[in-house]
């Protein structure tokens, strides 16, 4: 039986490799929508955000500087992938969010979905596990994406 360290330090090994596998994985698919993995990223943000996001607010999730994101986000309305409002609330606030169907098919698993390898590979591999132990690799998640 392996000790509390021996397998912390293994999902520690293992954690790497999944993130370096994903930072490739997202790049080849920023690459194959025409932005880069950073845009990717942040339109990542904004498309999960409930409401739109305020520039400030995008940087913040991002964590990217200000100046940053503001070429960010010129470069993902230019390609139509968001779009720029006034806050209904406070017509000075200027908001982002994803332009009406940018983002068709993503996170469908359909033919056009540049996730859709990624989803149909992890649904085979979810189909080896039990609804319990699926549990416990999402609350692990959960919790580690908050770590920095």
């Amino acid at each position: 039986m392996s000790s509390k360290a021996e397998v912390s330090a293994r999902i520690s090994e293992l954690m790497q490799l999944v993130i370096a596998s994903s930072v490739m994985s997202n790049e080849r698919i920023a690459r194959s929508m025409g932005i880069n993995v950073v845009d990717l990223q942040a339109l990542g943000f904004i498309a999960r955000s409930s409401a739109p996001m305020t520039a400030g607010e995008v940087s913040q999730a991002t964590e990217l500087p200000t100046s940053t994101t503001t070429r960010v986000l010129d470069r993902l309305e230019k390609q139509g992938y968001i779009e720029r409002s006034h806050d209904p609330a406070d017509r000075r606030r200027v908001v982002v969010q994803l332009a009406p169907g940018a983002l068709a098919g993503a996170g469908s698993g359909g033919e056009d979905d540049p996730y859709r390898e990624i989803l149909e590979g992890m649904r085979r591999l979810h189909e080896g596990f039990t609804v319990d132990e699926l549990e416990v690799v999402a609350r692990y998640l959960d919790a580690v994406k908050d770590v920095r």
